[in-house]
């Protein structure tokens, strides 16, 4: 048993290998981990997170699901989650995910970022700008979510209000309510 011990990487080599983008190895010795403890809900969250890197999105959704299962109130695997359904083409299931991680932390700024995205590919405008402005609301200085929240007003004919989050996204201004600044 001593030598099983050994033969399997500590999280931090582990985390390590996914940093080095030795994904093979990572999922490895994740395996490994995982035949030895099967209810170790951060091996199956970091198996899942390889596999959505290399875009293995079945199984990373599978993985994702074990980890919750695990321990559910881990909203960043909700979140991952809502992506590998979206990935899978399944917008509901992904809808519903969001919803989960956003019940752990109304805060969650990818998250409702995500929901935003997905009601305006939805057509539902007024659902999708409020959760942009509730994600700038939350951080202002969200450059992803200025850049999307930009060519979302300008897309459902808001141009000048758009241009001023595409501005604020191209990092040439930067407004405040009491100055502005040109870089």
């Amino acid at each position: 048993m001593n030598e099983l011990n050994n033969n399997i990487k500590s999280v931090s080599e582990i985390l390590k290998l996914i940093q080095e983008k030795n994904y093979k190895k990572a999922e490895n010795e994740l395996i490994k981990v995982l035949n030895k403890k099967k209810d170790n809900h951060y091996a199956h969250f970091l198996l899942g997170s390889v596999y959505a890197i290399i875009k293995r999105f079945e199984s990373a959704a599978k993985h994702f699901q074990l980890s919750l299962k695990l321990k559910p109130d881990n909203k960043n695997a909700y979140y991952n989650l809502g992506i590998m359904y979206d990935e899978l083409g399944d917008l509901d299931k992904s809808k519903n995910s969001f919803e989960q991680a956003l019940k752990l932390d109304d805060n969650y700024l990818n998250a409702n970022l995500a929901l935003a995205k997905i009601y305006e590919r939805q057509k539902n405008f007024e659902k999708a700008k409020n959760f942009f402005e509730k994600t700038l609301s939350i951080n202002k200085d969200f450059l992803l979510a200025n850049q999307m929240y930009g060519k979302f007003l300008i897309n459902i004919g808001e141009i000048n209000r758009g241009q001023y989050y595409n501005y604020k996204y191209s990092g040439i201004i930067r407004f405040n309510e009491k100055e502005l600044k040109i870089f």
